[in-house]
C-alpha cells in the first residue's frame, strides 16, 4: 500500500501567532510612546531615514500604504516631506493601535483594520508601500505572503521600504545591545510598571528578522533591491525595493 506524503508548513512559533501579536499590541497601545524613549530617540530618526531614502514624485498626490502601521508613527515624517500631497493608508490589525492613530490631527490619513498579508485594498493603488518595525513579529513562513501583498498593492515602478531593528555586526556593540535587551524587562518593571509589556518587543528584537529568507521571498515575487543600509549606530536595517 502506497502512503501519500503531504508536505505541511512548519509550525508557527507561539510568539509569531497573529492572535498573540494582536493581543500584545492592543496591550501596548496606551504606552506605545515609551518605545521612542526606550530607543533614545532613534526610532524617530530611523523613520525619517526611511522617508529620505525613497524617490518621491515631483508633483501630484502620493498614495502610500503603511503595513503593520501601529499608531501611524510614519505619518509625521511622511507629511513633513510630502505635505498635503500625502495620501496615507495605515493598515494594522490592532484596533487599539489604530485608535491611538485616530488621535493624530492628520489630513490625508485613512486607518484600516486589516491583516498586512491580506489588506483588501485595491491592486495597484500605491506608489509606495512601507513597513517599519513590524517585520520582527512575522514568522519567516509568511514572508512570501507579505511580498505578494506588497507587489499586488504597488503600481508599476513603485517602491517598497522595509525598516527593522537589527542586531549590530560589530561584536562589542552586539554584546552591549543584547545586554541592554536582557536588562530591559526588569528595568521596566521597576521604573514604569505600566510599560512593562514593552519587554516583549525586546524579545522580538533579540530574535531578529530572517533577512536572507525575506530577501529570497521578495526576489521571487519580482522585486529588485535598490539599496540596503545599516542605520547609525548599526542597530537598524533599511531596505528599499522596486516593483517592476
Amino acid at each position: 500500500m502506497t502512503k501519500l506524503l503531504v508536505e505541511s508548513a512548519p509550525p508557527v512559533a507561539v510568539h509569531h501567532r497573529p492572535a498573540r501579536v494582536r493581543a500584545l499590541f492592543d496591550e501596548l497601545a496606551s504606552t506605545y510612546g515609551a518605545a521612542e524613549w526606550l530607543s533614545g530617540g532613534q526610532l524617530g530618526r530611523w523613520r525619517r531615514s526611511l522617508v529620505a531614502a525613497l524617490r518621491w514624485p515631483a508633483a501630484g498626490p502620493v498614495p502610500v500604504v503603511d503595513l503593520m502601521a501601529g499608531g501611524a508613527e510614519l505619518w509625521a515624517p511622511l507629511h513633513q516631506r510630502l505635505g498635503e500631497r500625502l495620501r496615507l493608508t495605515a493598515v494594522d490589525f490592532s484596533a487599539a493601535m489604530l485608535a491611538r492613530a485616530a488621535r493624530l490631527p492628520a489630513a490625508g490619513l485613512v486607518l484600516r483594520q486589516a491583516d498586512a498579508l491580506a489588506t483588501g485594498l485595491p491592486a495597484g493603488s500605491a506608489a509606495v508601500v512601507t513597513c517599519a518595525f513590524g517585520l520582527k513579529t512575522l514568522a519567516p513562513s509568511v514572508y512570501p505572503a507579505l511580498a505578494a501583498e506588497a507587489a499586488r498593492l504597488l503600481r508599476s515602478g513603485g517602491q517598497l521600504a522595509l525598516l527593522e531593528f537589527d542586531l549590530p555586526s560589530r561584536p562589542w556593540l552586539r554584546a552591549a545591545m543584547l545586554a541592554y535587551l536582557r536588562l530591559l524587562p526588569a528595568t521596566l518593571r521597576h521604573v514604569c510598571a505600566e510599560a512593562a509589556g514593552h519587554a516583549a518587543l525586546a524579545q522580538y528584537a533579540s530574535a531578529g528578522t530572517q533577512w536572507l529568507a525575506l530577501q529570497a521571498a521578495l526576489e521571487a515575487a519580482g522585486f529588485r533591491r535598490v539599496q540596503q543600509q545599516r542605520l547609525w549606530p548599526g542597530c537598524a536595517r533599511l531596505m528599499v525595493w522596486q516593483w517592476s
